[in-house]
């Protein structure tokens, strides 16, 4: 799968509204590439998590970026493809650790992306059955003690 270096999120706020930004490279290997000009698509995927303390794990996704494909060519060398992505979400939206009983943003919210890629366009990694020959069984079937067991 495409390696994704440098992530960076950033944000500017107008109002109630905030603009959320990632910036990142995504490198494509020679393979990739190859199977992308046989009909394979990379798309992106980029959801926002609250984090309950800072350096803690990811909790609940409080928005997501629209998910998009990326253009991936065929060539000899790895492709470095430069994203630079923007939403606009309202910031109640963003408190990912409100109180019922604290006003809001008395607890600063903490946040970050996870950014990911998808690969559609591949045939399924189950193969179809393979069906061998009809046999028919004959004779009475017996429901009896001792059916069903071989000698």
């Amino acid at each position: 799968m495409p390696i994704i270096n440098t992530p960076e999120l950033t944000k500017s706020q107008v109002g109630n509204s905030v603009t959320l930004t990632v910036k990142y490279n995504v490198v494509f290997t020679v393979f990739e590439r190859h199977l992308a000009a046989l009909g394979l698509k990379f798309r992106e995927r980029i959801d926002v998590f609250g984090v309950d303390d800072p350096g803690a794990t990811t909790s609940a996704v409080v928005a997501s970026f629209p998910s998009r494909f990326i253009a991936v060519t065929d060539g000899a060398a790895p492709q470095t493809i430069a994203r630079n992505v923007s939403i606009v979400v309202p910031r109640g939206q963003l408190d990912e650790d409100g109180s019922p009983i604290l006003p809001p943003d008395f607890i600063p919210d903490q946040i970050q992306c996870g950014i990911r890629y998808e690969s559609v366009g591949l045939p399924l990694a189950v193969t179809q059955d393979a069906l061998t020959n009809q046999i028919v069984l004959g004779g009475l079937v017996s429901t009896g003690a001792g059916a069903g067991t071989s000698g």
